[in-house]
C-alpha cells in the first residue's frame, strides 16, 4: 500500500471561489500499489474523495452537493478556480477536474507540449494511476493523441449532472475511453486519463475495492461547494 500524507494545501496561490476559507487538513490516503481490474465496475462516491492528486489534494467526482444547485456539474456551472478546484465545507480544497500544468513541474502559466504524453497526475482510490489527457497509441510512442471521454451531454447539467450525461461506447475509435474514463495502454497496464469533458476524472472504478483516507477531513465534500 502507498500512503499519501498531505495537509490539503495546494502548491500554488490559492484563490477563494466559494464562501469556504481554506483550512489545513490531516490526510493519509491509502492507495493499493498493485491494483487489479475487477470483474465489474463500481460506482465512485457521489460526495467525497475518489482519489488523490500528486500534490496531495483529494479528487472528487463531477458533481456538487445538494445545495445550491442540486448535484450540478461544477465545471459547467463555472464555480472552480483556474486549476479546477475549490473549497467545500470544513475548508477542504479538492479538484473536480485536473490540469497537467497545475500538477506537474510545468507550472500554472505554461501549456503542456501536445507532442509529449502526459505524466501521472494522480491516483484513483482503487490504485490505478491517472494520467493527463495525452498518451501514446503504440509501444514505441510513434503517435501521441488526446484521449476523450465517451460520455455525451444529453440534457442541462446545471443540476443532476449524472442524469444529464450518458455513456456511449466507441469500440472503433481507440481515442475514446471506457465508461470509467480509462484504457489499457500499449504497455498492457490499465490507467485512467483526465479529460476535458464530463466526467473529467473518473466515471466509475475499474479496479477492485481498496484504499481510502484515514486522515481527518476526508469527507469534506459533504459540505456545500
Amino acid at each position: 500500500v502507498m500512503t499519501v500524507v498531505s495537509n490539503g494545501i495546494p502548491n500554488y496561490t490559492f484563490v477563494q471561489i466559494t464562501p469556504n476559507a481554506l483550512t489545513s487538513q490531516n490526510y493519509a490516503f491509502q492507495i493499493p500499489r498493485n491494483p487489479e481490474l475487477a470483474a465489474t465496475t463500481s460506482e465512485i462516491a457521489l460526495l467525497g474523495p475518489i482519489g488523490v492528486a500528486v500534490n496531495g489534494i483529494p479528487l472528487y467526482g463531477p458533481n456538487e452537493a445538494a445545495q445550491p444547485d442540486p448535484y450540478g456539474d461544477p465545471v459547467y456551472n463555472d464555480i472552480l478556480d483556474f486549476c479546477l478546484g475549490h473549497t467545500a465545507g470544513g475548508g477542504v480544497y479538492h479538484y473536480h477536474a485536473m490540469l497537467v500544468q497545475c500538477l506537474s513541474d510545468l507550472g500554472v502559466d505554461n501549456e503542456p507540449d501536445t507532442s509529449v504524453p502526459s505524466p501521472v497526475i494522480g491516483w484513483a482510490l482503487d490504485g490505478f494511476p491517472i494520467y493527463g489527457p495525452l498518451g501514446c497509441t503504440d509501444a514505441d510512442c510513434t503517435e501521441v493523441v488526446e484521449f476523450k471521454s465517451g460520455w455525451n451531454q444529453i440534457g442541462d447539467p446545471t443540476t443532476y449532472a449524472w442524469d444529464n450525461h450518458e455513456f456511449e461506447a466507441r469500440p472503433d475509435d481507440s481515442t475514446y475511453l471506457d465508461e470509467c474514463n480509462g484504457r489499457v495502454g500499449p504497455d498492457g497496464d490499465y490507467r485512467y486519463h483526465a479529460t476535458a469533458t464530463f466526467p473529467y476524472i473518473l466515471g466509475c472504478f475499474s479496479g477492485t475495492e481498496g484504499g481510502g483516507n484515514t486522515g481527518g477531513g476526508g469527507q469534506g465534500g459533504g459540505g456545500q461547494g
